[in-house]
């Protein structure tokens, strides 16, 4: 595929204003150096959304969201990476430059247009016919869904004919108008049979939708991409999808996440079904925040997708054993995307209920009391490792722990993974060690004991203290709480840099890369020297901050200028720090500079004098070195001659 050079969306990002971007959707008030509102991600009543115009960034302190106008574009309006760099093109009035493309790259982007126009224009001829149609507008009304649901989901009808989209592309003999018609799933083409019988007059091409009730299914931009259908009468199958084709995936599509977007934030959660029945149906009865996957079982593309849109998921599943199974497999998707403020639990209704007639049996209040008690994933966790196993036998906890294996290390390291870990090795009469090591899991370091003491570069940077409420958890390398107030049972050395030297430069380099990028080999040096003084994980970071400066690309000067850095620039490195390993803890530094109104000349001052006190602290411990070495009378005459050269220098210094 194509690719839009790196140099246009930096260019792109420079051009556009993020404060107007966002303000077309969010309600803005001027607050200082930046603008806040209420954040669109997430329910609050008071605004804790940030978005600065210096920076082209925004920022939510309440839930974390944050990016560029480009991410903005793809969080609210769901549309994807290329998608939004398009729309943003086109309210600045630019063309989308594209890198060379190969003659695949150009045939599969004319075959994805057409389809999408063929679906399209089918969409638009269903629901046509639903409105022609009193027998299915009545059976639509018997369900208990109005005109505007049916509006709202884009339902239609397909006729109970052989060739009924004939009528809007024309004769199914016309092998162009076939081929794309069976492309996009919406025709079925027998095969030829007979050894003495041409194709010609055994080839048959039919509609693969008849007498049933239309579900569009359509993606984050709105487009229509396939189609389920369910059938009105008795019949089977009861319902039928589109196949796989190149507009449409199941494992990648959720039905309704494009009508449920808004509702899924404004509720704060999203309710995944079985079918699409269930949706429309739930959104008549007032839950529009409901999805469905689409006859295959929920996959980890799907998880990824609906935790974009909310932190919390609550699956509904049948209560037979169809619907346990389903939901296993649910499970075995979500544990690899877990993270301590995610929330997923599990909903099983009576197997003589789906979510539609359990609303209309019991009433909505009845369906929120029960989402709310809905199963947790930790309680589900217990309830698959443990199933059919005898726990009070030495075989039963020993097959609990062979079931929970693979779940456990399908588990990123969080605080809920050791929280499982710990409370099944309680039910199953074991230590969490041994637990652990069956498992092959990295066993955590024991707390610190009362009467141990830790050293000085264990201490955290002041950037990454804990903040309560906001999603990102703090750094690694954060010392415990109650770590600071710890008496010592031994003389501790004092620290041998300043401590807020690495953390100063760690500020400067995240807004202003391209001084990072600029930086010699002796600064840089200087630079690590501190942060390892600090702690590795510091270190860490250093390293791969100035690594992430390294990649910086400048915008071309003109006329003989020197290369610039445009407005854009804190945004688009942003970006590009989100997809390194160490993200987590470049959103807690993040936070730290989001109100500063730091400006080039000042951030160049900052980062010299740092350098000056790193330098000057260099050539004191230096020579305090060969101070021991004359005092020992080891030093050598190199060395006396190393001493007065550096008096000298601290004298002038």
């Amino acid at each position: 595929m194509a690719l839009i050079p790196q140099s246009f969306i930096a260019d792109l990002l420079n051009r556009v204003d993020i404060v107007d971007v966002v303000g077309q959707h969010v309600k803005l008030k001027k607050a200082g150096a930046n603008f806040q509102g209420l954040c669109p991600f997430h329910s609050e009543k008071s605004p804790s959304f940030s978005v600065s115009p210096t920076k082209q960034f925004y920022h939510c302190f309440g839930c974390g969201a944050h990016g560029s106008a480009i991410s903005f574009l793809m969080e609210y309006s769901g549309l994807g990476y290329v998608d939004a760099i398009e729309d943003l093109a086109r309210s600045a009035g630019l063309d989308v430059p594209r890198e060379e493309r190969t003659a695949n790259d150009v045939a599969r982007q004319q075959q994805t247009m057409a389809l999408s126009e063929v679906m399209s224009a089918a969409a638009d001829w269903y629901r046509q016919q639903l409105k022609a149609t009193p027998r299915a507008v009545e059976y639509l009304k018997g369900r208990g869904l109005t005109g505007e649901i049916a509006k709202r989901y884009t339902l239609g009808y397909a006729p109970d004919g052989w060739q009924g989209l004939e009528a809007v592309f024309g004769t199914y003999a016309n092998d162009e108008v076939a081929k794309t018609l069976l492309e996009g799933g919406l025709l079925i083409q027998s095969e030829p049979s007979g050894d003495n019988q041409t194709a010609s007059q055994t080839t048959r091409r039919y509609d693969r939708f008849r007498d049933r009730i239309m579900f569009p299914i359509r993606n984050p931009k709105g487009q229509t991409i396939g189609f389920g259908g369910r059938i009105l009468d008795q019949g089977e199958p009861k319902y039928l999808n589109s196949p796989e084709t190149p507009l449409f995936s199941k494992g990648n599509t959720l039905y309704g996440l494009f009508e449920a977007r808004q509702a899924i934030r404004s509720q704060e959660y999203v309710l995944v079904c079985e079918g699409y029945m269930d949706v429309v149906a739930l959104a008549q009865l007032g839950f529009p925040n409901a999805v469905a996957t689409l006859g295959t079982a929920c996959t980890a593309n799907h998880v990824r997708m609906l935790l974009r849109q909310t932190d919390r998921i609550v699956f509904s599943f049948d209560g037979d054993a169809a619907g346990q199974r389903a939901a296993q497999r649910a499970l075995e998707a979500c544990l690899p995307l877990m993270s301590d403020d995610k929330e997923i639990r599990f909903l099983f209704l009576p197997t003589e209920h789906d979510p539609d007639s359990y609303v209309r049996a019991y009433g909505a209040p009845a369906f929120e009391k029960v989402i709310k008690e809905a199963m947790s994933i930790s309680s589900f966790f217990f309830k698959i490792a443990s199933q059919e196993h005898e726990l009070t036998t030495p075989e039963g906890r020993a097959q609990t722990h062979h079931a929970a294996k693979p779940l456990l290390l399908s588990m990123p390291p969080i605080a809920l993974r050791t929280q499982i870990l710990r409370e099944l090795a309680i039910r199953t009469n074991s230590t969490p060690a041994e637990l652990e090591s069956f498992c092959g899991l990295t066993v955590a370091p024991a707390p610190v004991q009362q009467g141990s003491y830790a050293t000085t570069n264990q201490r955290a940077p002041n950037f990454v203290q804990a903040n309560s409420g906001n999603r990102t958890q703090g750094a690694p390398w954060q010392a415990s709480k109650g770590s600071a107030k710890r008496v010592a049972t031994q003389n501790i050395a004092p620290p041998q840099a300043p401590t807020d030297l690495a953390e100063q430069m760690l500020r400067v380099l995240i807004q202003f890369p391209h001084l990072g990028k600029a930086l010699d080999a002796n600064k840089r040096a200087l630079a690590l020297k501190a942060s390892e003084l600090r702690s590795a994980k510091a270190l860490e970071l250093m390293k791969d901050l100035l690594a992430q400066c390294d990649l910086v690309e400048l915008i071309p000067g003109e006329s003989g200028k020197p290369p610039a850095v445009g407005a854009g620039a804190f945004a688009l490195f942003q970006e590009q720090l989100s997809r390194s390993e160490l993200a987590p803890l470049y959103e807690v530094l993040r936070k730290r500079v989001m109100g500063s109104d730091l400006e080039i000349e000042g951030a160049i001052a900052d980062l010299d004098g740092a350098f000056k006190k790193l330098e000057l602290t260099h050539l004191k411990t230096e020579m305090t070195e060969i101070a021991q070495k004359i005092a020992g009378s080891t030093a050598t005459e190199q060395d006396r001659a190393r001493y007065r050269e550096l008096g000298e220098r601290l004298k002038f210094a």
